[in-house]
């Protein structure tokens, strides 16, 4: 059985996995494919790679990475393709080139807050010491948006930006209407608090809406969801966003009114996500 699953006529895509593997897609077209962010190490890649090749997928042309994290770009060297990235994830690509990944490298950045804790833990499961890492740089960049024509099908990066990551693009498929959005909906983590804010959430709802997507396929998410369900996704974030414009720090407040609007109490997650909003406040 294929470790790829087809999500539309064109997309196909890897579920992410342990340690830290995010999700990666092939938009195959009729003159090429392009692969949806690069994967977390030259052993992911591959994993990947060996997928396409199982189903008889010609071999990526190009690779558009998502943000400049580094579960999302480690395996952009092994691909020796050419790199699409928007222009400050071509910068960052820049400074980590410069990084020292040792493991004593790895402490002094968490020290700096430029790495987490948890983040350098998983880097170390995924690439264990000693460890060498190599990291492409953009051949292509981009400000705004970038369109890539495959034969068929064609790809729009867009840079919608996120408190996960200042940098954050998301690519539309069309005509298949499947929405891949990197890490964009997560939380800030690369800070001393873990946080949402709503100045850059409302506004990054509003543009993820506009594409009418069918199929969405995030990050860290084991399966896509459909139409409907990101919808409803939206819908809870933005009323979470409300609560917390309207009651600021008041948990009990917000869990209450949550409680009216929705008839339900708040589940784990949208306790956290709750709180990653209040612990924003003083980020707005």
């Amino acid at each position: 059985m294929s470790i790829l699953t087809r999500i539309s006529e064109h997309v196909y895509w890897m579920p992410p996995e342990a340690p830290d593997r995010p999700s990666l897609c092939a938009v195959v077209g009729a003159r090429r494919t392009l692969m949806l962010d690069a994967g977390a190490s030259a052993a992911h890649t591959r994993l990947f790679l060996d997928g396409l090749a199982e189903l008889d997928i010609p071999f990526p042309q190009q690779v558009v990475l998502t943000h400049w994290h580094w579960d999302h770009v480690f395996g952009a060297d092994s691909l020796k393709v050419p790199v699409i990235a928007q222009e400050q994830t071509a910068a960052k690509l820049v400074e980590l080139a410069k990084r020292d990944w040792s493991d004593e490298g790895l402490a002094h950045h968490v020290a700096l807050g430029e790495q987490t804790a948890a983040g350098a833990e998983e880097l170390k499961k995924e690439l264990p010491a000693p460890r060498e890492v190599r990291i492409a740089q953009a051949s292509i960049t981009f400000n705004e948006r970038l369109d890539v024509a495959l034969g068929g099908v064609t790809c729009q990066i867009h840079h919608v930006g996120s408190d996960h990551a200042a940098d954050a693009s998301v690519i539309y498929a069309e005509p298949d209407r499947v929405l891949f959005l990197g890490d964009c909906l997560y939380d800030a983590v690369y800070t001393p608090k873990r946080h949402y804010t709503i100045k850059r959430l409302f506004p990054l709802l509003d543009k993820l809406l506009t594409f009418n997507a069918q199929v969405i396929v995030e990050g860290h998410s084991d399966g896509v969801i459909n139409s409907t369900e990101f919808q409803q996704m939206l819908e809870k974030m933005r009323l979470a966003g409300a609560l917390v414009q309207k009651f600021g720090a008041d948990e009990a407040a917000i869990f209450s009114e949550y409680l009216t609007k929705t008839g339900t109490l708040p589940s784990d997650y949208s306790k956290y996500f709750l709180r990653a909003l209040i612990a924003g406040l003083e980020f707005e």
